[in-house]
């Protein structure tokens, strides 16, 4: 697991929002999850990380609010991997340097500057009901168009389900998914119609350590074949 470090976009001043871009690698299949900053005196979060897949990559965006002027060094908690098969990998912590810029004149002296006033408050709206009542009249009149329509629509038949579909017939359309190319589909089906025996058990074992393995479309194709086997052996049996 490989990681880069994180890029900052904009120049910021203090009280700005920006993004810290971090980019790492990761395995075809496997769960990124970034973790919060916590360095909550500098910047602040906002909102949740963006995470997108860019080839062998992941992209993490985190959209942040800064506070201190200076140059600071930002820690970026390293994110959660999550690889198929469940084994957890927690990346080591990432640093970004800031250089944020006061909003405050270059040459004054903080404690000299007199702070602005207070804006004054601003007044609540009057309240009235004269827009509720302005959408009751045509509110009311689609209610009576509607009402009306119902009555008029006589008595709704009742509908009669389709008979459930037989193990050959299921068979059959999933022939016509594996010629569509929906291997991954085909694969889930043949799931539950593949039988208990020692051969199926196999099968459901092989399917289990390539459904995942977005490098073995050929293999899990094979498997489906076999399974569509099986399963008309089984039926045929019957």
């Amino acid at each position: 697991m490989t990681r880069q470090q994180p890029v900052v976009q904009g120049g910021p001043t203090v009280g700005d929002t920006l993004t810290v871009v971090h980019r790492v690698s990761a395995p075809y299949g496997a769960l990124v999850q970034p973790r919060e900053l916590t360095d909550s005196l500098v910047a602040t979060l906002v909102g949740v990380p963006r995470v997108e897949r860019e080839g062998d990559s992941v992209r993490i965006a985190y959209t942040i609010a800064v506070w201190s002027p200076g140059e600071h060094e930002l820690t970026i908690p390293g994110a959660l991997v999550i690889i198929p098969g469940g084994t957890v990998d927690t990346l080591p912590d990432a640093t970004v340097q800031l250089r944020i810029r006061s909003v405050l004149p270059a040459d004054a002296k903080p404690d000299t500057l007199t702070p602005q006033q207070a804006r004054p408050w601003i007044p609540r709206a009057e309240r009235t009901a004269t827009p509720f009542l302005m959408l009751l009249v045509p509110m009311l009149l689609l209610f009576g168009a509607l009402a009306w329509w119902w009555r008029r629509r006589g008595p709704t038949e009742a509908a009669v389900a389709a008979p459930p579909m037989s193990r050959v017939e299921r068979l059959e359309r999933l022939r016509r998914w594996l010629d569509a190319g929906e291997v991954t589909l085909v694969v889930d089906h043949l799931g539950s119609l593949v039988p208990g025996t020692d051969e199926g058990m196999a099968w459901r074992e092989a399917v289990a350590a390539v459904r995942f393995d977005g490098t073995a479309e050929a293999r899990l194709r094979a498997l489906a074949e076999e399974g569509l086997a099986l399963v008309a052996g089984d039926t045929v049996s019957r």
